[in-house]
């Protein structure tokens, strides 16, 4: 499980969300974020904004975890890091 992965399903729990709440909110679906949360599939980066504001939480750092994820050599080079 990646840390996006960790985190989505955490922060979602938190909040006392259902994985439906949390679809409807990013137009995906259900099976979508259950497969999101297990880290069997990414997320489209367009909707890491609407899925920050679901999960109240800054979406920088979501994004960040996101591009990990997606292209993790592009989220090096934003931090300065080399991959």
């Amino acid at each position: 499980m990646t840390d996006f992965a960790y985190f989505i399903r955490q922060r979602r729990l938190q909040l006392s969300k259902t994985q439906a709440q949390v679809a409807a909110a990013c137009g995906i679906t259900a099976p979508a974020i259950t497969l999101i949360e297990s880290g069997r599939r990414r997320m489209a980066l367009e909707h890491i904004p609407a899925l920050a504001q679901v999960l109240e939480t800054n979406p920088g750092e979501l994004c960040r975890l996101a591009l990990e994820v997606c292209l993790p050599d592009f989220a090096a080079a934003l931090a300065g890091r080399e991959r």
